[in-house]
């Protein structure tokens, strides 16, 4: 049986790989938000067609970039790496040193936030903590299932991978690709197994979906 392709133009050897930082060469075409210069780390990369699969922090879900519209950049420098290697100085002597100044001539990432306020969140713990948010069974032409929670802020619902207080679920999703265009259905609990199961054998999405629809 014929698998649908996941993207609609493939490119050769993927030029990237999980773990990667990129920075956008210009507005994305299906990226929801994202604009020219940001950076983002590569969370896996089609085998085909090279599309990057990466954590959109504009909408708290996964989204994808196109090869043709990223390049690679150095790792981003965190304020722990930054306080590691003025070896001894003390924070204060630093803060004395660059005042007037914002984390953002430090962290590119970072914008209007002065050094003091980030000195005062240095911790033992690394500043920048990578989270495993891919909640899914796996990458396929045939999409993925991936779980999510919801949480109510300021009186506006929003959507997040990872479990907090006042949230509920999870709730999953079945998401998919057609052409440019990533498409989503919420997959009860009970329907779930049988979903996995046919992402396992690489049944088609017509397919994948039917599951879902019947009761």
């Amino acid at each position: 049986m014929q698998q649908l392709e996941l993207f609609a133009q493939p490119t050769p050897t993927p030029q990237y790989k999980a773990g990667d930082w990129i920075k956008t060469k210009r507005k994305p075409t299906i990226a929801a938000h994202v604009k020219r210069g940001e950076v983002f780390q590569v969370e896996a990369v089609h085998p085909v067609s090279g599309c990057i699969k990466f954590l959109n922090p504009h909408i708290n879900e996964w989204d994808f970039l196109y090869p043709e519209e990223v390049k690679s950049c150095p790792t981003p420098v965190t304020v722990e790496t930054v306080v590691e290697q003025i070896s001894e100085v003390t924070v204060e002597t630093v803060v004395e040193q660059i005042s007037e100044v914002t984390v953002e001539s430090v962290v590119e990432q970072i914008s209007e936030v002065t050094v003091e306020s980030v000195v005062e969140q240095i911790s033992d713990e690394s500043v920048v903590e990578q989270k495993n948010y891919w909640n899914s069974d796996g990458y396929s032409g045939n999409g993925f299932l991936e779980s999510h929670y919801k949480i109510r802020i300021n009186g506006k619902q929003k959507s997040i991978n990872c479990p907090k207080i006042g949230c509920t679920g999870p709730y999953n999703s079945y998401r998919w690709r057609e052409g440019r265009v990533q498409r989503a259905k919420y997959v009860p609990s009970s329907k779930c197994p049988a979903v996995r199961r046919a992402l396992a054998i690489g049944q088609p999405i017509n397919e994948i979906l039917k599951i879902i629809s019947n009761i």
